[in-house]
């Protein structure tokens, strides 16, 4: 007999179905990815000024350090939820809360 012992399956696949059937999961492998994200496209000194990032029902809220540079960042959410969705490659974001 030719008995497979092994599954062709992606692991790509395999983790993709895994974080969708466990949405506590999910959610914090999203708010991980979501900090990361924000390191990489806004860079080192605006990720300097943020003290914390987190993420609710599609509503990413930033606390940011610096008043000026808050008030910045507000005027420019359309662009940054674009770039964030478009690195993330998901609709991961519909809004940002600046604090």
């Amino acid at each position: 007999m030719n008995i497979k012992k092994y599954n062709d399956r992606n692991i790509k696949d395999v983790l993709h179905e895994f974080l969708h059937s466990h949405s506590r999961i999910t959610k914090g492998f999203n708010n991980a990815r979501l900090n990361e994200i924000w390191k990489s496209e806004m860079g080192p000194v605006i990720a300097s000024y943020t003290s914390k990032i987190s993420l609710k029902d599609g509503v990413m809220r930033v606390y940011i350090t610096s008043a000026p540079l808050r008030k910045e960042l507000h005027m420019g959410s359309d662009k940054i939820i674009r770039n964030i969705n478009e690195a993330a490659g998901t609709e991961l974001i519909k809004a940002i809360e600046f604090f």
